[in-house]
């Protein structure tokens, strides 16, 4: 049997931050959907536009190859690095700061709520970081079997209420189904009329997005997102301390476990997806048809997390790597972006855009994004140590100002 091979600090760091850049970039091929078009036709692909021929087939690809894989995978990682934090901050007791920690996750919380209510209503930022401050410190001292054990625990707490939903459906009052069906399942009427908040002016837009950015930080936060978002932050944490997620284990390791759990995942999501489209995406059956899609984005993540991992440990893609490496170091910076780059393009304040373009054209605005970020990211870290967003979370966790601008490397001194 091939024992565990150790890998430098640099390989390790570029594992973690190619992965990391790879989930930051797949994340925008699922929001766009409610960047460009309201909240209700990323639920509901009748909502705007004729599902049908390269729309369909583009929302069946997200949906399929994207959908809960990315958000899994950067949970994944999220949920290492406080584990990579408690092993690189130490005091002089040689204890983790733990206060640190938690001013960390409350400034991460600050800056979630101003992007939420300010920027976009489907941050991903205030759920990161109440679990951050709910979960994860308390926890990571447990063993990686223990880690695992919790994990499947919180996932399938995570699926049950979604069963406890779909049964619930009858008792719940009229004025409940009827606001869940306006998000879920709306009337043509309905979502142009959310296409039109969009386009209004930027006071109008905030106030009107209030309430549901509220409940979908607080109510649906507890239903889905402290459930599936933990259990795959545990999971990360199972994973890293295994030796697995860092890519400390044996690349035909890697490769066994991409040959298996991504295939595996895109056929639950492929099953999912063609029984949403059998069931025409209605509630409340959706609530467990997407139990497919659910459990085969968990082994997606995986694959995804053991491909790339092998692609690192083997030396190719140099180039490809490299970027997505420096667009992982700057996955704060470059998520903002993604919202900011959107609202000019969509909301009435900006070009106004919401609504105009199918699923299909959705995707080639998310090449574009990527290409700009893959090209821009690494040009900026050739001069500055951080991304803005990464620099502003370090200087008001530490209290100071950070220093930015990368140091030139010291001359050599000349021969004699």
């Amino acid at each position: 049997m091939q024992e565990i091979a150790p890998v430098s600090s640099t390989q390790r760091l570029e594992t973690l931050d190619v992965l990391r850049g790879f989930a930051l970039l797949g994340i925008l091929a699922m929001n766009i959907r409610a960047m460009a078009s309201p909240m209700s036709a990323y639920m509901y692909p009748y909502a705007l536009f004729d599902y049908e021929g390269p729309s369909r087939l583009a929302y069946l690809f997200t949906t399929v190859v994207f959908d809960l894989k990315m958000m899994g995978l950067f949970s994944m990682l999220f949920g290492a690095g406080v584990l990579l934090y408690a092993n690189n901050k130490r005091t002089e007791s040689g204890q983790p700061p733990r206060a640190l920690w938690f001013r960390r996750m409350f400034v991460l919380l600050a800056i979630g709520l101003l992007h939420a209510y300010f920027i976009w209503a489907g941050d991903i930022l205030v759920p990161y970081a109440l679990c951050g401050i709910l979960l994860l410190w308390w926890i990571r001292n447990r063993t990686a079997r223990t880690l695992l054990i919790a994990a499947v625990g919180m996932l399938a707490i995570g699926a049950a209420l979604a069963v406890v939903h779909w049964l619930a459906w009858g008792s719940m009052s009229a004025a409940d189904r009827a606001a869940e069906l306006e998000l879920m399942m709306p009337t043509r009427e309905q979502a142009l009329g959310h296409v039109d908040l969009m386009l209004g002016s930027y006071t109008r837009f905030v106030a009107g997005s209030a309430p549901g950015t509220f409940m979908f930080e607080t109510m649906f936060f507890l239903m889905f997102f402290l459930w599936r978002c933990g259990g795959m932050m545990l999971l990360g944490m199972s994973l890293y301390k295994s030796g697995f997620l860092d890519g400390r284990l044996p690349s035909s390791t890697y490769a066994r476990v991409a040959l298996i759990a991504t295939p595996v995942g895109l056929a639950l999501g492929f099953i999912g997806a063609l029984e949403l489209e059998r069931v025409a995406y209605a509630m409340p059956i959706r609530a467990a048809v997407d139990l497919w899609n659910y459990v085969g984005a968990v082994f997606a993540s995986i694959g995804y997390a053991s491909t790339l991992i092998w692609i690192v440990k083997r030396g190719t893609l140099a180039g490809l790597r490299r970027r997505l490496a420096a667009v992982g170091q700057m996955a704060f910076s470059n998520y903002l972006f993604h919202s900011m780059t959107a609202s000019l393009l969509f909301l009435g304040w900006g070009f106004g855009l919401a609504g105009r373009f199918d699923y299909a054209a959705q995707l080639l605005i998310v090449v574009a994004i990527w290409m700009v970020q893959l090209i821009v990211s690494p040009i900026w870290l050739q001069s500055f140590r951080f991304g803005p967003a990464e620099w502003l979370w370090r200087t008001l966790t530490y209290g100071r100002v950070q220093p930015m601008r990368q140091e030139p490397l010291p001359l050599a001194p000349l021969a004699s």
